[in-house]
């Protein structure tokens, strides 16, 4: 596996931005088979961008492409204080599929966990649709556990099962 010295930049995701975000979305036609029976599109985009549980302060949402090199490679969408105060969870992470298996994913979320982890937070959690193996394989990978699992009501037409995972940080 390749060693990342380079930093990560974390950028908003703006209007004129949404073609980037689209062309790392279409790269991942596997995860969006098994999340949303299809293709990904700019109005999805911007479903994922404005998602929040409900009560929220829509302050603490990031949505943000991530770059390295100048380049994107990827899209992190996290809470922060969610469920609790000392929790980051992660509500979507996808790396440009020319970049999968690369070590970008692992050595981003190592950045992540040290970042947070100065930030004040204990913990990161997550959920993984049960179908996704290889998004559970990554996040078991990078150190996280199943600490239980869910049928999301959030979108009943799509049946998801969640496995919630967390890693202590």
């Amino acid at each position: 596996m390749k060693h990342i010295n380079n930093k990560f930049i974390l950028e908003p995701v703006t209007d004129d931005l949404l073609k980037d975000v689209l062309n790392i979305y279409e790269t991942n036609e596997e995860y969006f088979k098994i999340s949303m029976n299809g293709k990904p599109s700019i109005d999805s985009i911007i479903e994922d961008k404005n998602a929040m549980p409900p009560g929220l302060n829509f302050n603490n949402k990031k949505y943000k492409l991530i770059s390295i090199n100048g380049q994107y490679i990827g899209i992190i969408d996290y809470i922060m204080n969610y469920p609790d105060e000392d929790t980051v969870y992660i509500g979507l992470f996808i790396i440009h599929g020319d970049f999968h298996r690369k070590g970008y994913g692992r050595a981003f979320i190592d950045e992540f966990t040290i970042n947070m982890k100065e930030k004040g937070y204990s913990k990161i959690r997550l959920g993984v649709l049960k179908q996704n193996k290889n998004g559970f394989k990554f996040w078991s990978i990078v150190g996280f556990k199943v600490v239980e699992e869910i049928l999301n009501t959030t979108h009943p037409e799509r049946n998801w099962e969640i496995m919630v995972m967390e890693k202590m940080i």
